[in-house]
């Protein structure tokens, strides 16, 4: 049987604890410093006047967005299939969207896509986002 020191004992639990609490507030940090975007549209009905979709950036650090599809989506998981729809052009380059920061993507005049029930056809819109250094993110934008 080994006695220990009243002293060991605190300091080890005091380490202990200190630790913990650090590694608490990394896991804060690092969820508050996460990349969070939301995308939302407003569609019409006119091709002078165009449709929109707005990506913004929620989060608290800029984001480089270096390509963005948009894509039809028929069928449900685990069996969807996608049609492209737009895309960035080929030498568009990196867009930055800063902090808390919106994005807008003009589809106008030739760009223009009809978004009503008969184009549509059941299916819905999404967006695929490639944001520098994370894996592609998909984002729901329109369904019926």
């Amino acid at each position: 049987m080994t006695v220990t020191d009243p002293l060991s004992t605190s300091i080890a639990w005091w380490g202990a604890g200190l630790s913990t609490l650090l590694a608490f507030v990394k896991f804060y940090e690092l969820w508050r410093d996460r990349v969070r975007v939301e995308v939302s549209y407003s569609f019409t009905g006119d091709e002078n006047i165009g449709n929109e979709v707005f990506i913004r950036n929620l989060s608290s650090r800029p984001v480089i967005l270096t390509h963005w599809d948009l894509l039809y989506c028929s069928g449900h998981w685990p069996r969807r299939s996608f049609t492209p729809l737009e895309s960035a052009d080929f030498d568009a380059g990196d867009r930055r969207v800063d902090s808390y920061s919106t994005l807008t993507l003009r589809f106008v005049d030739e760009n223009y896509f009809n978004w009503g029930y008969e184009a549509l056809n059941g299916r819905r819109i999404f967006v695929l986002l490639h944001i520098a250094g994370r894996k592609p993110l998909l984002k729901f934008v329109y369904s019926q």
